[in-house]
């Protein structure tokens, strides 16, 4: 069994259902430490000439991601307004228009839900059936390293789907390859100095795996005529301007359900 996690993020960009599209199971690391100046919160538009942010506010700089309760609503029918503006001239810009309108119309209280309300819609657009599991109704809040905690989480995701103690055969899809030496998982595990915390997750029976991605160009209609290709934009960008054909140019159109997966450090 293949499992991927990653953090919720406001308006994630294509990598991330990328990784969630090569995965029997995908969990939602929404207990870890909230990161301001990062994605969960905030993601780059084009507009005016220029890549800017739109990004919701939340109470507070410490706490999981799960219990960042959003600051000002108000800001959400703004965000609307600009993301309409964007692309309402886009090919199919009026396929997803009423789902984010609704979800813009909301009335939200944390992040989290906000989040995943957006990832949703983007799933169904790409035709992405991977069981969504959020870590926190897995594993809960925790101390352990980052190695010990994603090994807990992969296995207690395997269980949840095959409802069954599942210790071997899981798989780790850690990131995109070649992996980093400076990657957290190639750093040493505090539960053990002498390990990698790929290697704490491997000792616990889980094989942590890389995989080849690609970032799709395609046309983006929204852009002046000879405008460059700007790429990690929100995965609706792909989706409002190729509607049902975005899940090929994601995946490619001779997709593999099960791609070639790597070793760390291996190619």
């Amino acid at each position: 069994m293949r499992v991927a996690a990653h953090q919720p993020g406001y308006h994630r960009h294509l990598y991330y259902f990328y990784k969630m599209a090569i995965s029997d199971v995908f969990i939602s690391l929404d207990h870890v430490q909230f990161a301001r100046s990062e994605w969960q919160n905030r993601q780059v538009f084009v507009y005016e000439g220029a890549r800017r942010w739109l990004t919701v506010p939340v109470r507070g700089s410490r706490g999981p991601i799960r219990a960042k309760v959003i600051a000002d609503l108000s800001i959400l029918p703004s965000h609307w307004n600009r993301i309409r503006s964007i692309y309402q001239d886009t090919p199919h810009f009026d396929t997803y228009e009423a789902a984010l309108a609704e979800i813009y119309g909301a009335s939200w209280t944390y992040l989290n839900d906000l989040c995943d309300a957006l990832t949703n819609v983007v799933r169904n657009g790409l035709g992405i059936t991977t069981p969504y599991l959020r870590a926190s109704d897995l594993i809960g809040e925790t101390k352990a390293t980052k190695g010990a905690m994603l090994a807990d989480a992969a296995l207690g995701a395997a269980d949840a789907m095959t409802k069954t103690s599942c210790d071997s055969f899981v798989t780790y899809l850690a990131c995109s390859n070649p992996v980093s030496k400076n990657h957290y998982l190639c750093q040493p595990s505090r539960e053990d100095p002498a390990l990698a915390e790929y290697q704490v997750m491997e000792n616990r029976g889980v094989y942590v795996r890389t995989f080849d991605y690609l970032h799709p160009g395609y046309a983006q209609a929204q852009h002046v005529p000879g405008y460059p290709f700007q790429a990690e934009l929100t995965a609706y960008d792909l989706l409002f301007n190729h509607g049902p054909k975005a899940r090929d140019i994601l995946l490619g159109s001779h997709f593999e359900r099960r791609p070639k997966l790597y070793p760390i450090g291996v190619k």
